[in-house]
């Protein structure tokens, strides 16, 4: 395949491209890690290969990056493989202060890459965490749920939050953003609560992969 790249700057731009792992980590709140190829005990990171490392485009000038990806033939492991190329501009973006300090700062592009190898398998989702925060602007709050994909396939997964009275009745649903899990790893979900009544109120968490859902009860109170 091809990965089309262009320099949208008035002068000449250089790039680097090179690979690097993608690591969600279960142990802390900051998840998303970014690591040297084969920390990832399922990268893919050998299998990626690509005809550039180096390249100065012209200003608008688009180029395509040409790459293909090779599977050893042993391998006898089914489930998910990914990693990233990683683009980035070579020289800092200079940008001067009002107090006349110069910064300077990058730009990267991360494209991922994700092979599934044998037939799928619905992965099965494992609540690691759950904590109820209160926002400082106290008009709203938010339930931040940590998922663990235990599975050998990533996930593509919605969480919902229902919540209902004593009395059982639904009141309101509350939809979080889509994220991917990755095999043995987790993501973190964060639903915004807002609009309800001072009070407690039963909750059912809902992460659903699109084939299977996992629930999970909850009490929230509001203050």
């Amino acid at each position: 395949g091809k990965v089309k790249i262009r320099n949208d700057s008035p002068k000449d731009n250089r790039i680097i491209i090179y690979k690097q792992d993608l690591i969600l980590s279960c142990d802390k709140m900051a998840v998303f890690e970014y690591a040297d190829i084969n920390t990832n005990p399922k990268s893919m990171g050998n299998w990626l290969r690509y005809n550039v490392d180096e390249k100065i485009l012209s200003p608008n000038e688009e180029f395509d990056l040409s790459y293909s990806i090779n599977v050893p033939k042993d391998l006898d492991q089914k489930g998910s493989y990914w990693t990233v190329l990683m683009i980035e501009g070579a020289d800092p973006i200079r940008e001067k202060e009002s107090t006349s300090i110069e910064v300077g700062s990058k730009i990267r592009y991360a494209v991922q890459f994700i092979t599934e190898l044998g037939s799928y398998e619905s992965p099965k989702l494992q609540f690691e965490n759950i904590e109820y925060k209160k926002l400082s602007n106290n008009t709203s709050n938010v339930l931040q749920v940590k998922l663990k994909n235990i599975g050998q396939f990533t996930s593509q997964t919605k969480v919902l939050l229902e919540i209902y009275d004593s009395n059982g009745t639904r009141l309101n649903v509350f939809q979080g953003s889509v994220r991917r899990i990755y095999p043995n790893l987790c993501n973190i979900f964060e639903l915004e609560v807002k609009n309800l009544p001072t009070g407690i109120y039963d909750g059912v968490i809902i992460a659903d992969n699109g084939t299977d859902l996992f629930g999970s009860n909850v009490s929230i109170k509001i203050e």
